[in-house]
């Protein structure tokens, strides 16, 4: 039978290149998901490895109560080589050319210690040296063996007033860059000495992170239970790669969660793959019924027809399974590259990460469900007497559906939403979330198992709506094709399922995404309330006229204050107090309230949890709570400020960035102007923070997490348009007669590709029209489940994404005539006279 197999393969060639299509995208699919998150985690572990280098062991304490007598007695210890602080003192950096704010460190002896990489130049050794980022060295305009100036503001105990003091250190070394504006400070080295001394001066002889070497040989776990005995109760001491993972965690939590719904949508693809593979196997059986009846005739058993096609079905599986596998690979290998050439600083894999599970999973799922799909066609093969296969074709794979498939479809479909209803109501009672959330997706697998089943019913009735239509345009290819399209409702139905499940989740996908981003944007608008602010003791008017020139910058507004003791019911706390013009807020603070009582402050979260009085100073006065505002700030009028006893004078620059403008660079841009104007003059360098660049990232993340979703979800749906010209072929097999009648009787070869190009739009548009109202419906109460109990959305936030549901059925409408090319020119290349020939 191997032969026998092998010679109908190669027959069929053309056939099972548009199955193995459809297995090796379906199989490609899930390949790409396990590269996909596998570089996400490698990178997120990569990027935390590289924030604290490579330590054996690493000790922590978020109270900050480790000190220098801990670090000296860690270091007494057996086979610990070195123990590293991370002190992050914060110093102003001057030259003629510009100032930057840096946070600085002391380099380790132990290259496996340190957050920095040198890239040019040496570490700093001794007092008054300095290793600089490439960025901030290229900014203020020195090079190795060039002069800066570390400004350090030295306060009285007291905090009544701070002493400007000055030291010259002279660049030794250039780093790697590190984050910038949005992310944390840039990272410079400065030597053991000047660290220590700028510390004593700000006060802070503490540390919450230590990291240790291991002498090579020592045993690590020793070491680290040593280390565990001699440092203070509730210090936490792990492994390097522990604290790594942890840290990777914190941001790739819910990584194995996106790993877990990516994987759901492969299968899926791989189900919708499997209906094809069932259709494409139903026409090669059906184009050798009386080769197969033949054979049992000359003695071929039943099981030895059986395996034929399973053997068939298995090598196909094989081979395109590993042509998925490789284009997986391929697809992500490509996508690693490009990231790696255009966006530094980022520690993406340069290779794909495989592991077995890359491999393996994806190869047994294409082969399984394979095999599985044409068992079906197997059975066919043997379902009738060989003496019966020997007549028309059409009588051998017609079949009638049964009438309990649809009652059980129907019941589970009113079944299923009816619980999703119940899900929506039960949402709307605080703390119900979970189990709400648990039964609308329960109700939505029962449901769409439901429409599945009663598809027998739903998908020939809407062929015949839209085939009447299509009737009604005149034409003898668009009645033919009318007519054709419910001919067979079976197949039919079976064809429209695959797409119409793939276009529901497509469609599910983005009306969900819609309603989240609205949402989302809402939520960061909130958040990140100002783009950019500029804020120091002075703020002068050069440097004010500078950020107003950079490009993006669309308004500026400076606050002046300074810093009052801020009392409430539950805390006292220094606040950050600023006086504000409630008819200029609005253009750089997005939250700010369309009216502003004069009797009232506004206030952020950290100072108050919800409105009320607060005291500042002795003076109470009513708080109203505005999102977005930075930690423990206040907003007060002109006229309340003036009965405030407001210490420590600062000034503010809140900059808003132009709709349309890149964050980044609007960003670097105002870095560069306070740089440029606030070098060489007495003023301390301001501090330039903000929330554009964050609000940014997330907002694309988002974009592309999803584009990525809906990507990985339209090879869904190209597999069943795969189905719709493997159907179509499988018409023509059944209407070769017929066909070449119409030939004879005056049908041209255009008006026959016409009726199967019409025949397969219909098919596609069914498919598509059914499955964007279950989509729509799906993306609908999946949206308000999971984001009306925590940002308050209901029914009225319901939106249509029309982009996505005109792309939908515009591909459709593309795609079924793209489907007929190949079963029509096998239609029109057979002369009607060989056509109407017996076999």
């Amino acid at each position: 039978m191997w032969r026998l197999t092998w010679a109908q393969m190669h027959r069929n060639v053309g056939k099972l290149i548009a199955v193995g299509i459809a297995i090796a995208l379906g199989t490609g699919f899930i390949t790409a998901t396990f590269v996909t998150t596998n570089a996400i985690e490698d990178t997120a572990l990569a990027a935390a490895s590289a924030s604290i280098g490579d330590p054996d062991v690493v000790v922590t304490d978020s109270s900050y109560s480790l000190t220098d007598d801990d670090v000296a007695e860690l270091s007494e210890l057996d086979g610990v080589t070195e123990v590293y602080t991370f002190r992050n003192v914060f110093r102003e950096v001057t030259t003629g050319s510009g100032t930057e704010l840096l946070m600085l460190n002391p380099p380790a002896d132990d290259p496996r210690l340190g957050n920095t990489t040198l890239e040019d130049g040496r570490v700093p050794a001794a007092a008054g040296e300095i290793a600089l980022p490439a960025a901030t060295a290229e900014r203020l305009a020195v090079g190795l063996g060039g002069e800066v100036t570390v400004v350090s503001q030295v306060w009285a105990d007291d905090g009544s007033s701070s002493t400007r003091r000055t030291q010259e250190s002279t660049v030794v070394g250039l780093l790697a860059d590190g984050t910038g504006l949005g992310f944390g400070m840039p990272s410079a080295l400065a030597s053991e000495e000047d660290i220590t001394a700028w510390s004593l001066d700000d006060g802070s002889t503490t540390f919450s992170l230590l990291t240790l070497a291991v002498d090579d040989g020592a045993d690590v776990s020793a070491v680290s239970d040593a280390v565990t005995q001699a440092v203070p109760e509730g210090v936490t001491v792990m492994s390097g790669e522990e604290y790594a993972r942890d840290v990777a965690a914190s941001f790739t939590g819910g990584i194995q969660i996106f790993r877990a719904l990516i994987l759901a949508f492969a299968a899926v693809a791989m189900a919708v793959a499997g209906i094809v593979i069932a259709n494409t196997f139903t026409v090669l059986v059906a184009q050798r019924t009386r080769t197969l009846a033949l054979l049992r005739c000359v003695g071929a058993t039943q099981r030895q027809v059986k395996r034929s096609v399973r053997l068939e079905a298995l090598v196909l599986g094989v081979v395109s399974s590993v042509a998925g596998i490789a284009l997986g690979l391929g697809i992500g290998q490509a996508a690693l590259s490009i990231i790696n050439q255009r966006v530094e600083g980022v520690p993406t894999p340069t290779t794909v990460p495989v592991d077995l599970a890359t491999v393996l999973v994806p190869l047994l799922a294409g082969v399984v469900v394979t095999v599985v799909a044409a068992s079906g066609a197997a059975r066919l093969a043997t379902s009738v007497a060989p003496l019966a296969a020997m007549r028309p074709v059409d009588s051998v794979v017609s079949a009638r559906s049964t009438k309990l498939r649809p009652i059980i479809g129907w019941i589970l479909t009113g079944g299923g939403f009816a619980v999703m209803a119940g899900a929506l109501a039960m949402s709307g009672t605080p703390g119900n979330f979970e189990l709400a959330l648990a039964a609308g997706v329960l109700g939505g697998l029962v449901s769409i198992i439901g429409v599945v089943m009663a598809a027998i019913t739903i998908v020939p009735a809407v062929s015949r709506v839209l085939g009447r239509g299509v009737a009604r345009l005149g034409g003898v290819p668009r009645q033919l094709a009318a007519t054709n399209s419910v001919r067979n409702p079976r197949r039919t139905t079976s064809t429209a399922t695959a797409l119409l499940v793939g276009v529901a989740l497509v469609t599910m996908m983005s009306t969900g995404a819609s309603m989240a981003r609205t949402q989302l944007e809402g939520e960061l608008d909130a958040q990140f309330a100002i783009d950019v602010a500029v804020t120091g003791t002075t703020v002068s008017p050069t440097t004010v006229e500078a950020v107003r020139d950079v490009d993006g910058v669309e308004s500026t507004v400076l606050f002046e204050g300074g810093t009052a003791d801020v009392a409430t019911a539950s805390f006292t706390s220094s606040a950050t107090v600023l006086v504000a013009d409630p008819a200029t807020l609005g253009q750089v603070l997005s939250t700010a309230p369309e009216s502003w009582d004069p009797g009232t402050v506004l206030a952020d979260g950290y100072l108050i949890g919800q409105d009320g009085p607060v005291t500042v100073g002795d003076t109470e006065i009513d708080a109203v709570l505005v999102e977005g505002l930075p930690d423990f700030t206040m907003l007060v009028t002109a006229d309340q400020a003036a009965s405030l006893d407001l210490t420590s004078p600062m000034q503010s620059l809140w900059v808003a960035i132009a709709d349309g403008a890149d964050p980044t660079d609007v960003a670097a841009g105002i870095r560069d102007a306070v740089s440029s104007t606030t070098s060489g003059t007495a003023d301390t360098a301001p501090l330039v923070s903000g929330g554009a660049i964050e609000k940014a990232g997330f907002t694309q993340v988002l974009d592309t997490l999803l584009a990525v979703v809906v990507g990985l979800l339209g090879v869904a749906v190209v597999i069943a348009l795969i189905g719709v010209a493997n159907t179509l072929s499988l018409s023509v097999v059944e209407r070769r007669r017929e066909n070449a009648l119409l030939r004879a009787l005056g049908l041209t070869r255009g008006q026959l590709r016409s009726t199967l190009a019409v025949e397969g739009v219909l098919l596609a548009a069914v498919g598509a029209l059914v499955g964007l109202v279950l989509g729509l419906i799906y993306g609908w109460i999946g949206g308000l489940l999971m984001l009306g109990e925590t940002t308050g959305m209901t029914i009225a936030s319901i939106t249509v994404p029309w982009t996505s549901v005109l792309a939908v059925l515009v591909v459709a409408v593309l795609a079924g005539v793209l489907a007929s090319v190949l079963p029509a020119r096998g239609a029109v290349k057979i002369p009607p006279v060989a056509a109407l020939a017996a076999d």
